[in-house]
């Protein structure tokens, strides 16, 4: 079933100054009855005080996604991630984490819920075993670090693309993630057998593109197994030459790879299930031949989140 609404509305009004962001966020509240909102959170940089503001006054929640920390820090260091196999990295990397989550208890205390937050594992850079082993140590210990400070919040690992790193597109526009998706359930099963609490995938459309996956059937794929899925974020991706690349263009873009109607069926298959999910769009303004307007793409993503959850 799906429970929740989700706008990630930074990925167009990110550029704009806090208090124009403020008013798309208000807008998105009071007009489209959207108020759970995907926004990144980095380690020691504090959100601008004028979304503090309304998210506590709007009393909305927050999916906090931190692949923009690895994505930031992985380009100065591809060693970086929880799932790295140099210890001294994956120790910087998590305790990086533990800083957002803390940021987050903060933002919860003043009234702004936390529904869920999204880590990533960085970059390949070993062999499978090596990186699963590393990226379990680290989940373990964030989910009891959840469970104490943000026991209302779900811990979730985004997957991402993982084509190899001699792929033609560069990091990050492709080459995320350190382990396939099968790999990666492996040890989100394992965690969840020893962790405080569950661990949960969130499915990034966009970024399945770049894999080369069909979308549709790899979250078929996830709930039909025994990892939960907390939900899905959809967008489509940059075409270029070489492949898709990590744009989050629109379903106004017709060469995204991302349709309404690709939006629909995927709301019908998280519908039909049993667990307990949310549907998210995160567009950006980008299109093959330009750029899009703010108002166009934000409203047009509510218009489709309205259409289908």
């Amino acid at each position: 079933m799906i429970d929740d609404k989700v706008l990630g509305a930074y990925a167009a009004v990110g550029t704009l100054p806090p208090a124009e962001q403020a008013q798309w966020y208000r807008k998105a509240a009071e007009e489209w009855g959207i108020n759970i909102f995907e926004i990144p959170i980095l380690a020691g940089v504090a959100i601008a005080e004028e979304l503090v503001e309304t998210f506590a006054e709007l009393q909305s929640s927050l999916v906090v996604t931190m692949v923009a920390q690895w994505a930031t820090m992985g380009g100065e260091n591809p060693d970086y991630g929880l799932s790295s196999v140099q210890p001294q990295w994956r120790q910087t990397s998590f305790v990086h984490a533990c800083t957002v989550l803390q940021q987050c208890q903060v933002l919860h205390q003043k009234g702004i819920g936390i529904r869920n937050v999204e880590v990533h594992t960085g970059q390949r850079r070993g062999e499978t075993v090596s990186h699963a082993i590393a990226l379990y140590r680290s989940l373990v210990d964030l989910s009891e670090i959840v469970a104490e400070i943000l026991p209302d919040c779900g811990l979730t690992v985004e997957v991402t693309d993982n084509l190899p790193p001699d792929h033609p597109i560069p990091f990050p526009a492709a080459k995320k993630a350190s382990l396939q998706l099968s790999a990666l359930s492996d040890v989100l099963r394992a965690v969840n057998q020893d962790a405080a609490g569950s661990v949960a995938l969130v499915v990034n459309w966009g970024r399945l593109l770049i894999n080369g996956d069909n979308p549709l059937e790899t979250v078929k794929g996830i709930l039909a197994g025994d990892v939960p899925l907390a939900g899905a974020i959809l967008s489509g991706a940059g075409p270029s030459p070489e492949g898709f690349r990590d744009s989050h263009n629109s379903h106004l873009d017709p060469h995204s790879g991302f349709t309404a109607q690709d939006a629909k069926a995927c709301a019908e298959v998280l519908q039909q299930s049993k667990l307990s999910t949310f549907i998210g769009t995160k567009c950006g303004k980008t299109t093959r031949d330009g750029e899009l307007s703010v108002e166009e793409v934000l409203t047009a993503q509510a218009q489709l989140l309205g259409d289908i959850a």
